[in-house]
């Protein structure tokens, strides 16, 4: 059965039309300054991002870590990189968690915090699918739609994106593929990416979902509304 879609009267959404615009053009990168070039966060074992909580250790299954690269200057934008190489196929994913756009929800009903967070969920989805494609020339979209976090225990949904270009990988130029996935407004502050990336003709989902069940998301609960 299809949910019913749920619409709002004309003049409660002309009303709201001033907070849509304050929301809408929200960026995470506006919290803090991006890096010219991301910084080697030097370390030993497992990193923990000290403004989520979020912890990435040094091994996540047969994946083993290569680097975690801080990319603005407070640090809330951070990205682990992990590779497997066997015998079997080679995967090298990033994952990135950085903050969410933040807008004020005080006196908004749900169902306007939840159309503002869709919107800019979408909005966020379609800048790093247009990223990917102009990182690399030529990169065909092949699919992309809903997903789910594949943890029983955090069932999360986001959007995921499969793209087919030819690149440098494992030292020689080759068809790749490279899947993006994007969960936004994970624990309400945060997005996380994941973008994996693969020999074309082989078939990496058993790995790539093997990674993404086996790095918990260990976020910081968000602190109740007046706090500090």
């Amino acid at each position: 059965m299809k949910p019913k879609m749920k619409y709002f009267p004309l003049g409660f959404l002309f009303a709201c039309l001033p907070f849509l615009t304050i929301a809408l053009p929200g960026c995470p990168a506006a919290r803090s300054k991006p890096l010219a070039q991301p910084e080697i966060v030097k370390l030993q074992g497992t990193y923990t991002h000290p403004a989520s909580g979020m912890t990435f250790p040094a091994r996540i299954g047969d994946f083993e870590r290569s680097a975690v690269l801080r990319k603005d200057t407070q640090g809330d934008h951070v990205s682990a990189r992990y590779d497997l190489i066997s015998l079997a196929v080679s995967v090298s994913v990033a994952v990135d968690i950085y903050p969410a756009p933040h807008f004020d929800t005080a006196g908004l009903p749900p169902e306007m915090v939840a159309a503002a967070r869709e919107n800019l969920s979408q909005r966020e989805f379609e800048f790093r699918r247009r990223e990917t494609m102009s990182s690399h020339p030529g990169t065909v979209l092949i699919q992309e739609g809903e997903v789910s976090l594949p943890q029983k225990d955090n069932p999360y949904l986001g959007r995921m994106a499969v793209f087919e270009y030819e690149d440098m990988f494992a030292r020689q130029l080759q068809p790749l593929r490279s899947q993006l996935y994007l969960f936004c407004f994970a624990g309400n502050d945060w997005i996380i990416k994941y973008q994996f990336t693969y020999p074309r003709n082989a078939d990496a989902m058993y790995e790539i979902e093997n990674f993404m069940m086996n790095l918990p998301w260990t976020l910081k609960q968000p602190k109740p509304p007046g706090s500090r």
